[in-house]
């Protein structure tokens, strides 16, 4: 229904609160007068939902596993649906393109390509974007943001209860199951992020669990629900086209086999349709810009990254599944990260493949700690599933199981196989992960025959970090409490203030160098713990840590709150905020760097009641022939990162102020413009 509504509105430029507010309404009026229906006909009974009752009361579970529910619910989901719901979107990626894309929809009425420095705010896939356009216009706002991964979240949960299920897990295996994914660390960030990969992970998630059920019963419904959920899972993020394709492979070859060659034709034209509803609207206005339904070609002046790696062989096979499985290895040891990077690095020499060939990479290979929401490795539910595999193994029987737990495994290495190592892949790998959730349970539970509650709690233990510690929307700063423990002393510190650096001169010339290059000063060699410990007490009295202090959803503004993860933004805004004034006052940004601008747009938002419109004033002249690129955009001010562009583009008398910070240099106009600048 999303999506129809959104395509159907899109087609007549009318994507906007009135119509939403209607199609929804209309939405909820239809489902009732169909269920008042269905029980005037027998096919619904009201009464059946008093077992809701029963399941709100956890009835028929064990006193163990209803203390581990509670538990769950109150110390993970009940706190993450808080800052799913209190907590402003706030990740990077969320602010440079996909919340971006959606200011764009509303202000154009339609999902039309439009021009941009930003190249990904088109061409990246967009059905979790479909999802939250809609909160946003029915709210006004992107308080609800954070539920479209969250709901995904708590649907991934009950998919991954099921398809334990499925391979024969009681109570004690289900729960396991949901525990495993409910501690995931990149899990637990995804879940209230703005971000995309939760609801990916659901989608595959449903895709797997529908196909065995189709296995199990022919179903038109079923069938449906599979197809659909592949097709959207592809719509939110390609890479689930890629870990479904070995259970893509079996789900064909027991339908053809199972329910013959005409069910099986039928079930492929049926599949095709689907992908062609999903994908046609948004594949030709790809190609109505590129001239290709996926992305910039390569020889165009809008190419941007190819994300495919440029080489097959095995042993780059081999590279890229060691490097996707070190993005899990990190400790917080930089000693011991060293180390392994070091192993891996032989690894590499050894097999003659360049570990950052960049054929085979976006970014290059490192082992290392991150708390970032993005890239937080899952480094003990790996471990936990590398040892429950090699117990698998000498698993006499389990045969059906064993292809399950295989097509995960060939999902995971198609994906470091066919895409280019990055970084921030630890989010990406998380349907690898879900799957592993129920290889864990199945080989604690069925095999080991353990207490599930020895591994239950050292998990909720551990993961219980995450839940309040994401530095993104901690709801305690544990960021500081670590370093403070720890006694973390900046390697270097860069400090512009004259006062300021005689001071810090004076206290910690023994252990710095001053006076540093472009004012920033650096570690001579580390000292020991207590010497460590003296000086984070000096640096913690001149204020060095109060932002670690205060970087909790509490103890932060809503406008700096936007900015968390990435503070220098809001010290480079935040003062410009001042300078601007009046209700439905335009914003052109002239940037020079692809940068997104939500943030910026969320920022003025929070200030004023009505922040008016905030769109990109420079961009490549292909953008020109695109109807959205044709609509009047009349600015009163002027946000610009370069001051080249500035001098080039805005005319010393239209200019009525100008400020500027580290970042920005803000232009309020004596009169509104409505030009562009095209290069």
């Amino acid at each position: 229904m999303i999506f129809v509504y959104n395509e159907v509105f899109s087609f007549f430029d009318a994507l906007n609160s009135t119509s939403a507010r209607f199609f929804w309404l209309g939405d909820v009026l239809g489902l009732s007068a169909l269920m008042v229906y269905w029980k005037s006909t027998g096919k619904l009974d009201f009464s059946e939902l008093s077992s809701i009752n029963n399941a709100i009361r956890l009835k028929g579970i064990s006193r163990n596993n209803k203390i581990i529910s509670i538990a769950a619910i109150v110390f993970f989901i009940l706190p993450l649906l808080f800052l799913a719901i209190y907590s402003p979107p706030n990740n990077f990626d969320a602010h440079s393109y996909h919340l971006n894309r959606i200011l764009y929809w509303i202000n154009n009425g339609n999902l039309d390509h439009f021009p941009t420095v930003h190249i990904q705010q088109l061409y990246l896939n967009v059905f979790a974007e479909y999802i939250v356009l809609d909160t946003v216009l029915l709210s006004g706002s992107d308080y609800f943001a954070g539920l479209v991964q969250f709901g995904s979240f708590l649907g991934s949960l009950a998919g991954i209860s099921l398809l334990a299920k499925r391979f024969g897990l009681k109570q004690n295996g289900q729960l396991l199951s949901i525990i495993f994914l409910l501690t995931l660390p990149i899990g637990i960030f995804e879940s209230t992020s703005a971000q995309v990969d939760y609801v990916a992970c659901f989608f595959f998630i449903v895709f797997v669990n529908s196909g065995f059920d189709l296995l199990e019963k022919k179903s038109w419904l079923t069938l449906v629900i599979m197809l659909l959920s592949l097709s959207f899972g592809g719509f939110t993020k390609y890479t689930v086209f890629i870990f479904a394709i070995p259970f893509t492979v079996f789900f064909a070859l027991r339908i053809l086999l199972q329910y013959g060659f005409l069910y099986a034709a039928k079930v492929l034209v049926l599949a095709l349709v689907i992908l062609a509803f999903t994908f046609t609207p948004f594949f030709y206005r790809n190609y109505q810009l590129f001239g290709n339904v996926m992305s910039p070609p390569e020889n165009s002046t809008l190419f941007a990254e190819k994300i495919p790696v440029d080489k097959h062989s095995v042993t780059f096979a081999i590279s890229g599944i060691v490097k996707n499985i070190g993005l899990h290895l990190g400790l917080p040891s930089t000693g011991f990260n060293e180390f392994l990077t070091s192993k891996i690095l032989n690894f590499h020499n050894a097999i003659d493949v360049e570990i950052d060939d960049l054929a085979l990479r976006l970014d290059p290979f490192s082992v290392r700690y991150s708390v970032h929401e993005d890239m937080v490795p899952n480094t003990i539910h790996l471990w936990l599933m590398l040892l429950a595999t090699i117990a698998l193994l000498f698993v006499k029987g389990a045969r059906n199981f064993k292809w399950f737990w295989l097509f995960s495994i060939l999902g995971f290495v198609l994906f470091c196989s066919l895409l280019k190592f990055q970084l921030w892949s630890t989010r990406t790998h998380m349907p690898f992960f879900a799957m592993g959730a129920i290889l864990i349970a199945y080989v604690y539970t069925q095999v080991l025959k353990w207490k599930t509650v020895y591994l239950i709690i050292p998990l909720m233990l551990i993961s219980t970090v995450f839940v309040v510690g994401n530095p993104n929307k901690a709801l305690i700063p544990i960021g500081y409490f670590t370093k403070k423990a720890l006694a973390h002393i900046p390697v270097g510190f860069c400090v512009t203030d004259s006062l300021q650096a005689k001071n810090y001169e004076a206290s910690l010339g023994t252990y710095y160098n001053f006076p540093g290059k472009d004012n920033c000063h650096t570690l001579k060699q580390l000292p020991g713990y207590k010497e460590r410990v003296k000086i984070f007490d000096i640096f913690e009295k001149a204020g060095y840590y109060d932002d670690d202090k205060s970087a909790t959803v509490f103890g932060t503004s809503k406008t700096k709150a936007y900015f968390l993860s990435h503070l220098e933004n809001y010290y480079g805004f935040e003062p410009l905020l001042q300078y601007i004034s009046g209700d439905n006052k335009n914003i052109g940004v002239l940037f020079k760097r692809g940068n997104g601008f939500y943030h910026y747009w969320s920022a003025v938002a929070t200030k004023l009641k009505d922040p008016g419109q905030m769109e990109y004033i420079r961009y490549m002249r292909e953008f020109t022939k695109l109807k959205n690129a044709q609509k009047d955009f009349c600015y009163d001010y002027v946000l610009c990162d370069d001051a080249t562009l500035l001098k080039e583009f805005v005319p010393e008398n239209n200019i009525a102020e100008i400020h500027q910070t580290s970042l920005f240099y803000l232009v309020k106009l004596k009169n509104k413009s409505c030009e562009r600048l095209l290069y």
